[in-house]
């Protein structure tokens, strides 16, 4: 106990002053006695107590039942009911009240301090969970426990009402059966039984998670939740008591969430991150006397197909593609769509010779294929080149760099051919000259040819609080004087490190710009920049040092700017990400965390990240207006996001119905071409 408080109803005085002297003799506070239910609802409101014990027929209008409703529904507060009644429609009606704990009259004092024990202590695993899982309680409905009491022996003597959604079993047929017998818990990962080996040796809760439950209807049920030992004195149990909460729909939508982050839509496949990562962890563990293989395959006249015939004969060609990429591997290598008409393998346990006979293979299938659209045959044909994977293969971006040269070769060589990579080929030395990025975006940064375009970020809710918000975009002027595009440039930047370097030129440049627009009493002036850091700039322990001098520099207030970090970014490097973040919030910057929504477990990780804006990933927002998966999603964001504090954004707001759809939910910010295009910040 910790002195908690507890509100004291009952009519007769006599009764209620001996409960205060037995409570306050075993170490509760009572903070007051009421004798009626409206005055018992009133005071409840004024103390806030930890707990109430209501008698259920009071003097007055309104029982106990009907003020514990109240209570209920208006404060959360537990009450345990203490009543000489025990007919039905007594306890129907009490059940209506979800109350804590029903105690008949006369009742012992340590039955009754131990429900308070029982009662307190649910209530707050109920807080801590509630806590980490408030983004899906619009979801699951629920955020009530499952409670079952046992004896010393694990017969069941309590179950509530939602302990008997979750098994099946009436409390009344439960009652003194094995606990295994009604809740056979196992661990879903290992399958070993919950009950009754692992049970808390002492008074503290023993938690189990992921547990899976096959109830008496033979539904299969996810559970977490946490087993508690009754002690009557000092290492004596007198029985436990298991908490449970149902995360089924919980696991669905995380599997259906972590389904849509790591694969392509259109295709099935894994998307680039999801390869990116598999590669990663492959390289990173192979050994000597192990080689894989990685096969980079692109479509020849995917594009006259998709521009002849439109988007919707190109999508259906890429699913056929895929349908055959996976039928001609094995389960165990990894299959990609890694662009828009790019595809990548990896085979694994595979040498270059298998990996060649691989490649001809899915070749020659794809030649047979007659892809037919709307009466029309066009024959379709693969380019692909074939890359080793060893311990001398070099990292990551040596293995992408290679696999896209190989590709690249056979395109260029006009197609339905298949290139080894081999790096002392005087074709391939030629091909790493001509493509490298390296150069063009060192010549770029040394020569100023960076230029900064700016996307509006408006308030679309009355309830925002602040002004206009703009987002800090880049483009690369060419040689010659055209603009390229941030898609065609900055994966090449990623891949070969230059990202911390543009983010210093973007910092600095925008600053710059934004003192001009200051004294020029432009518009623009007025409205809070965000710029955007890649995942390498948060570990450059020096950046932050960089950002603080640089707005020194230029007299500027950190109030406004907004820096955005990607999720994915944030949570791989989160001690780092925390650390920046926390330096540059101290300084008046504000952060937001962009694409949100790519990994939900990341609500995990908001308490240690000081952000104060989720910019919603526009793969769901662009969908909301089509997709109630995906308008289900970003209203579910938004809630959290609103109630941990923080300001919500929609981007990829790219018509008026998306737009309209985001005010109903009420998101405070939208981005997108709904709202306006990406224009330079100084023409």
């Amino acid at each position: 106990m910790n002195n908690e408080k507890i509100l004291i109803v009952e009519d007769e005085k006599i009764i209620a002053l001996d409960l205060q002297r037995r409570l306050e003799r075993s170490g509760y506070r009572v903070c007051d006695l009421v004798a009626d239910g409206a005055e018992a609802v009133e005071k409840a409101r004024f103390h806030l107590p930890d707990i109430i014990l209501m008698d259920i027929m009071l003097a007055g209008e309104m029982d106990g039942i009907e003020a514990a409703k109240i209570i209920k529904d208006d404060l959360k507060i537990p009450v345990i009911f203490l009543t000489a009644y025990a007919d039905e429609k007594t306890l129907n009606r009490a059940k209506e009240a979800e109350p804590a704990g029903y105690i008949l009259k006369p009742f012992k004092e340590r039955d009754l301090c131990t429900t308070i024990d029982i009662a307190i202590y649910k209530g707050e695993i109920d807080k801590k969970l509630k806590k980490q899982e408030r983004l899906f309680s619009a979801i699951l409905h629920s955020a009530n426990d499952g409670i079952i009491a046992t004896d010393v022996n694990l017969n069941i003597q309590f179950m509530n009402p939602v302990a008997v959604d979750i098994t099946g079993w009436p409390e009344e047929e439960a009652y003194s059966r094995p606990v295994s017998s009604v809740l056979p818990l196992v661990d879903a990962r290992t399958n070993e039984d919950v009950l009754p080996t692992n049970l808390p040796a002492q008074s503290k809760p023993l938690f189990f998670s992921e547990s899976l439950i096959k109830n008496r209807l033979n539904e299969l049920i996810y559970v977490d939740g946490s087993i508690t030992k009754i002690n009557e004195r000092e290492n004596e149990t007198e029985g436990y008591v298991i908490a449970l909460r149902d995360i089924t729909e919980f696991k669905r939508m995380s599997a259906t969430i972590d389904y849509q982050a790591s694969h392509d839509s259109l295709t099935g496949l894994s998307n680039r991150e999801e390869f990116s990562y598999k590669l990663q962890e492959l390289i990173r563990t192979i050994r000597d006397d192990v080689s894989h293989g990685m096969l980079s395959l692109d479509v020849d006249r995917f594009k006259v197909i998709n521009e002849t015939c439109g988007s919707m004969a190109g999508d259906e060609l890429l699913r056929q593609v895929a349908t055959m990429i996976q039928g001609l591997i094995q389960k165990t290598d990894v299959s990609a769509r890694v662009g828009g008409d790019e595809f990548a393998v990896i085979l694994r346990d595979c040498d270059i010779e298998d990996s060649l006979v691989v490649a001809k293979r899915l070749q020659e299938a794809v030649r047979a294929h007659k892809f037919i659209w709307q009466s029309s045959f066009f024959p379709i044909t693969l380019s692909i080149g074939v890359v080793p994977i060893d311990s001398r293969s070099g990292d990551i971006r040596e293995v992408l760099a290679a696999a896209d040269d190989a590709c690249y070769l056979s395109k260029e060589e006009g197609g339905d051919r298949i290139n080894i990579f081999e790096s002392s080929e005087n074709k391939y030395q030629k091909r790493r000259g001509e493509m490298e990025w390296i150069s063009k975006i060192n010549s770029a940064l040394q020569q100023n040819r960076l230029k900064l375009y700016f996307q509006p970020i408006l308030p679309i809710s009355a309830l925002a609080g602040t002004g206009e918000k703009l987002e800090i975009l880049i483009r690369l002027l060419a040689e010659d004087g055209t603009i390229v595009k941030p898609m065609d440039f900055i994966p090449a930047a990623e891949r070969y490190n230059l990202m911390p370097a543009i983010d210093r030129w973007v910092v600095e440049n925008t600053f710059r710009e934004y003192r001009a627009l200051l004294e020029e009493h432009s518009p623009l002036a007025n409205m809070a920049f965000s710029l955007n850091l890649s995942g390498p700039s948060l570990l450059d322990e020096s950046l932050a040092t960089f950002i603080i001098m640089t707005i020194d520099n230029f007299q500027l207030s950190p109030e406004h700017f907004c820096l955005e970090v990607t999720e994915t970014a944030a949570i791989q490097n989160l001690s780092y990400a925390s650390r920046f973040m926390k330096r540059l919030k101290d300084r008046g910057f504000t952060f937001a965390l962009d694409d949100f929504g790519s990994g939900f477990s990341s609500f995990n990780y908001l308490r240690n990240l000081p952000v104060d804006f989720l910019k919603i990933d526009g793969a769901f927002v662009q969908n909301i207006d089509e997709s109630i998966v995906s308008y289900t999603m970003v209203e579910s964001i938004n809630s959290m996001g609103h109630v941990l504090g923080l300001k919500t954004i929609g981007e990829y707001v790219k018509n008026k119905s998306i737009l309209e759809k985001l005010k109903v939910i009420g998101v405070d910010y939208a981005q997108g071409y709904e709202i306006a295009e990406p224009r330079p910040l100084r023409p």
